[in-house]
């Protein structure tokens, strides 16, 4: 398995995992991003966790949540950075929503109380390949499509390749500066201006270097284990169709 080139700090994309997180923990940046996306006044964000672990147990597979927060009316958020394309992202967000619905409602508390939430995937690619900046799920009971279905869940897909600019100018400009990295570009929008003054904070923040290098060396671990697990995997199966074939042949 051939190991990627780690680029240093000064160099980082927003659409890098750690530099996506740490803009997003950006108070303003994260309100602006709100605002802009759902098209309404946000009064405060409290941030839960910065790669939330909501995990239940050892035996139960893990989630990790990039951006995690809440707003002043108690509706979470869950925002995502996705750089590269995988299959069935529609399972991963149900999951998430899972592991988030789990957090937020006490054993003691009624259904009613569960609170409304936001799973948003930002992406450098084109997941559905329709040309759309955004996606939105939206559900009707079947047959009744003026019978929406509400259970305060929702999903958002974010595409830095659009074609279709259904999306706020302030989101188009974020998602154009995810796609190209130019640090030249004109922004326009308040959410531009502070997006890009928060990548260069962390660029120069020299406290950074440390958490950067550990958060990529344990992501490289991972990648690394995860593979051979796989390689793994895939040489039992083919050794025991080997030895299937074999005993086949003596029988035979």
């Amino acid at each position: 398995m051939q190991q990627r080139k780690i680029i240093p700090l000064s160099q980082l994309p927003l659409k890098d995992d750690f530099m996506f997180g740490e803009v997003m923990r950006n108070e303003k940046v994260c309100k602006l991003f709100l605002e802009a996306l759902l098209g309404k006044k946000i009064a405060r964000i409290v941030y839960i966790d910065k790669q939330s672990d909501l995990s239940d147990g050892a035996r139960v597979h893990g989630i990790r949540l990039d951006v995690y927060l809440a707003d002043e009316n108690n509706t979470h958020y869950d925002i995502e950075m996705q750089q590269f394309s995988k299959e069935a992202l529609e399972m991963r967000i149900r999951y998430y929503q899972s592991g988030i619905d789990r957090r937020t409602l006490e054993k003691s508390d009624d259904y009613k109380n569960l609170s409304n939430s936001f799973v948003i995937f930002v992406c450098d690619f084109d997941y559905y390949k329709r040309g759309a900046a955004k996606y939105e799920r939206t559900s009707f009971v079947n047959g009744w499509t003026d019978l929406p279905y509400e259970d305060g869940s929702h999903v958002i897909i974010l595409n830095s390749r659009y074609r279709d600019r259904n999306a706020s100018p302030a989101i188009l400009e974020f998602l154009d500066y995810i796609r190209t990295n130019d640090d030249a570009m004109q922004m326009f929008s308040e959410l531009g201006q502070e997006t890009k003054k928060a990548v260069f904070t962390v660029r120069s923040d020299k406290t950074k270097e440390v958490p950067y290098m550990t958060w990529t060396m344990k992501l490289r671990d991972i990648r690394e284990e995860t593979w051979e697990e796989a390689w793994g995997e895939a040489w039992e199966k083919s050794h025991q169709k080997t030895q299937e074939k074999d005993i086949q042949g003596m029988v035979e």
